[in-house]
């Protein structure tokens, strides 16, 4: 079987980046039975791959653009393959031979934001996003929740969509507490014991009302800081100044984006990982910060609450007192928090990119099968 790789959206920094790359690498660590070319938009990303012997195309083709719709289906025609996997909705609607697709979430659905607020785009989204859905031979959904989302907006037969759960990196181990502290503290300027957040700073991650909480904390008498780690976005200038528009603004450590290294660190030095968003569809930082054992509170969610389990500690997300009310009572809480870095950690060993990968290889033969 000759089947193409989507790997475009690969060294961008984002959860859906750090998918593909950690599943194509286990994909190709694995299958040696077929045949593989592999997509990217350049030379340096695509260069991790060549130890597979696998062909490589670079279709320097931003993802949500007018090329990509007019110009790769052409390119994955001309190298006749039987199955293309996309990672991400992005499939061009001419596209026609078979494929499979990841649906990650139905955020710009259930929770649109100013990306997607012009009525050309949305009109573009839902015709993409119908095709990825409608014209697949098989949809991946990265939890029960994210599929039940699609079942609930898409008239297609349930056996359609087959759930593969995430892993995470190897990069993440764990460290000596103490000393992973040290290093943060003297590379960003940490000075007090930390809760951290990882991710973009976009509207449905929930960072004001977090910002919010850490304040009431802070004005408490807890002597603590608040680590956030990951890119502001551009087309949402107002959630940086909502963080910043609190009384201990002075107490907020915002270091952006942060080598794999760093991060094993920061998620080893704080004392809480925080997930407060509105909305999901796996919750990767949350299972990273629960591989090194360390305690994780999050959104009570139906993604979050699959995924985690009995690994974390819940809030309500547009419940502000019940947010701070839940941090402020496990910050006191030492004993809660060793049991729930244990939790958190048990919880971890269920998921991982080799399981993810067989499981993905063995849905691309079923695929075919039906094509047939």
């Amino acid at each position: 079987m000759k089947i193409g790789l989507d790997l475009r959206m690969a060294g961008g920094g984002s959860g859906i980046d750090r998918y593909i790359t950690e599943l194509s690498h286990a994909i190709l660590q694995q299958d040696h039975q077929n045949q593989y070319v592999l997509f990217f938009r350049n030379a340096p990303t695509a260069e991790s791959y060549r130890q597979y012997n696998q062909k490589i195309v670079i279709a320097d083709i931003a993802h949500y653009s007018l090329a990509e719709q007019a110009k790769l289906p052409k390119i994955l025609e001309r190298e006749n393959l039987d199955l293309v996997h996309f990672p991400h909705f992005n499939v061009p609607l001419r596209y026609k031979k078979p494929f499979v697709v990841t649906i990650h979430d139905l955020t710009h659905t259930l929770f649109p934001g100013r990306k997607k607020s012009h009525f050309f785009h949305r009109l573009a989204y839902r015709a993409v996003f119908n095709h990825a859905v409608r014209d697949s031979k098989s949809i991946i959904a990265v939890s029960e929740a994210t599929k039940k989302q699609i079942l609930e907006h898409y008239l297609i037969s349930p056996e359609k969509i087959r759930v593969v759960y995430e892993g995470f990196s190897g990069s993440y181990q764990i460290l000596d507490k103490g000393q992973a502290f040290a290093q943060v503290a003297k590379k960003f300027g940490i000075s007090k014991p930390f809760l951290l957040y990882v991710g973009v700073w976009r509207r449905y991650k929930n960072l004001p009302m977090l910002a919010q909480a850490f304040d009431r904390l802070a004005a408490r008498g807890l002597d603590l800081e608040l680590v956030l780690a990951g890119e502001p976005d551009a087309a949402y200038p107002e959630i940086a100044e909502q963080v910043a528009n609190i009384s201990n603004k002075n107490r907020i450590k915002a270091v952006g984006r942060v080598s794999d290294a760093d991060l094993n660190l920061l998620y080893n030095a704080a004392r809480i990982f925080v997930l407060p968003s509105q909305i999901e569809g796996f919750g990767l930082t949350a299972l990273e910060a629960a591989a090194v054992g360390t305690p994780v509170v999050c959104s009570d969610i139906p993604a979050l609450r699959e995924i985690m389990g009995q690994g974390a500690e819940y809030f309500d997300p547009e419940n502000l007192d019940n947010m701070a009310e839940v941090l402020e009572n496990l910050w006191h809480n030492d004993r809660r928090l060793e049991e729930l870095a244990n939790l958190a950690l048990s919880r971890s060993k269920h998921f991982s990119w080799k399981k993810a990968a067989e499981e993905t290889i063995n849905l691309y033969g079923s695929a075919l099968s039906q094509s047939a």
